[in-house]
């Protein structure tokens, strides 16, 4: 049986105090979930954001959007997922990189993709409330001295395991893993809950990226791995404007795709032109910023590159572009807004969710 085809969105609200506010706003607005991106250098502790959410709403599903496995342990982070499933009453929600502008930000580059693959694993077990060999776990840790034999410790732990999820009946929080190129889309497939397509709004892309998640999923043994999307979405009447509007975050979202000078995916030789152009000028000091637009990576993305990786538009231009994503067969799509607040963004936002979306949903 098909899921129900989920929209959620980012909170754009950088000021933890006032995430509840906006996340009240993302729920009565009808969005399916929402989440925020865990980034210590750049925004505030995610978990503390994200709790102030679940006890300011009571239907919104609410997300990291992404954290990485490491900066924190895998028992960390595990343990903050459940936790923030406890208070929310079951709406959690753990989305999972390999490390972007959080290990950029303290000097490291992404996971290793064996490693990615080895802590979804890790941190599944965990959920679960099953046991992660002792030694798998403080091989885990950072300048840490493994082992307590000449500790007075007269029966140690066999293994490392959340104990006190026993305390409580509460469903699994789901692994999310975002991914871009196949062997990432394939560990995500055979280890996670649900896989995000970090491959933007280009269309061959997102179905290529579908493609590989089937086929790991189905090497795995594995039925039911629900499959999303994140996309930059920008309605607005006049297409220029929404192109400029979108353009940072395009340039953002499509740099995943030649993370390592090399174009993942599928790409015309106009648009490998392009993502070679936005890797080699991608500036990390406006990573996320609304100030981006006047950064060199967003004046790389040309006009016709943003139609192409972004959905941008007349009101009709962006429904036929999500009503296409969504033939795929998508479950999910994460429509990302612009950090951006001013006229041009509110009149976007309300156009996405008084027209676009409905006549979306409404769809068959």
């Amino acid at each position: 049986m098909a899921k129900q085809l989920e929209f959620w969105t980012n909170f754009t609200e950088t000021d933890p105090r006032a995430a509840a506010q906006q996340a009240l706003q993302f729920e009565a607005d009808g969005w399916d979930g929402a989440v925020m991106v865990d980034s210590q250098c750049m925004f505030a502790e995610v978990w503390v954001y994200l709790t102030m959410c679940a006890q300011a709403t009571d239907r919104i599903k609410l997300g990291t959007g992404v954290t990485n496995l490491v900066t924190r342990h895998p028992s960390v982070t595990a343990a903050a997922a459940a936790s923030l499933q406890l208070v929310s009453g079951g709406r959690a929600s753990l989305g999972i990189g390999r490390g972007d502008s959080a290990l950029a930000y303290v000097g490291a580059s992404p996971q290793k993709i064996s490693q990615f693959e080895h802590y979804l694993d890790v941190v599944q077990t965990y959920l679960r409330g099953d046991e992660v060999a002792m030694a798998d776990a403080s091989a885990m840790l950072v300048g840490a001295k493994v082992g307590f034999d000449n500790l007075a410790i007269g029966s140690a732990p066999p293994g490392s395991r959340m104990k006190w999820l026993d305390a409580f009946e509460m469903d699994k929080v789901p692994v999310e893993a975002y991914a871009t190129g196949p062997r990432a889309i394939a560990a995500a497939g055979h280890m996670a809950d649900n896989v995000m397509l970090m491959l933007t709004a280009e269309v061959q892309r997102v179905a290529w990226g579908i493609g590989l998640v089937r086929e790991a999923a189905a090497a795995a043994g594995r039925d039911g791995v629900g499959i999303g999307c994140a996309l930059m979405v920008v309605p607005h009447d006049d297409p220029q404007v929404a192109r400029d509007l979108a353009r940072p975050q395009v340039a953002s979202q499509a740099r995943f795709s030649v993370m390592n000078h090399k174009v993942i995916g599928p790409a015309t030789d106009a648009q490998t032109e392009t993502l070679l152009a936005i890797a080699k000028a991608y500036d990390m000091n406006k990573h996320g910023a609304v100030e981006g637009a006047t950064s060199s990576h967003a004046d790389a993305a040309d006009d016709e590159f943003v139609d192409q990786y972004g959905v941008v538009g007349t009101v009709d231009a962006c429904v036929e572009r999500l009503l296409e994503l969504k033939s795929l067969g998508v479950d999910r799509m994460s429509l990302w807004l612009p950090y951006a607040r001013n006229d041009v963004s509110r009149r976007s936002y309300d156009l996405l969710m008084g027209e676009v979306l409905p006549r979306v949903r409404a769809s068959a």
